[in-house]
């Protein structure tokens, strides 16, 4: 019995740094990716550095729709959530409307652009 926990708990470990080093490595879910293509590209461009087209509409500069400078880069994880679930400035909260989960790979996704 003994043997078997320590079986089930190394596994257990082994999944979790399996998990952490993909989320470091840059590795993204295809649902991340597919969400991102899905709500997020028409203000900030496949690449993350903005859409040009959607300045003159929203009435910003460019730098405002960059998710690959540093000033979005230097975010925590944890801010970077909290403006996609609250919004900011012109950009609408997605609270409710994208699950937290993917919100959270999210997060990642956009480290994963620069």
């Amino acid at each position: 019995m003994k043997l078997i926990i320590n079986s089930i708990l190394l596994m257990i470990f082994f999944l979790t740094i399996a998990s952490v080093n993909a989320q470091q490595s840059g590795e993204v879910s295809d649902a991340a990716k597919k969400e991102f293509s899905k709500s997020c590209v028409s203000c900030h461009g496949k690449d993350g550095k903005g859409n040009s087209g959607m300045t003159k509409m929203l009435k910003v500069d460019i730098s405002a729709l960059n998710l690959t400078d540093d000033a979005t880069l230097n975010k925590s994880d944890d801010e970077l959530i909290k403006i996609m679930h609250d919004g900011l400035n012109k950009m609408p909260p997605y609270k409710g409307k994208i699950s937290d989960k993917i919100i959270t790979e999210l997060a990642a996704y956009i480290r994963a652009l620069k």
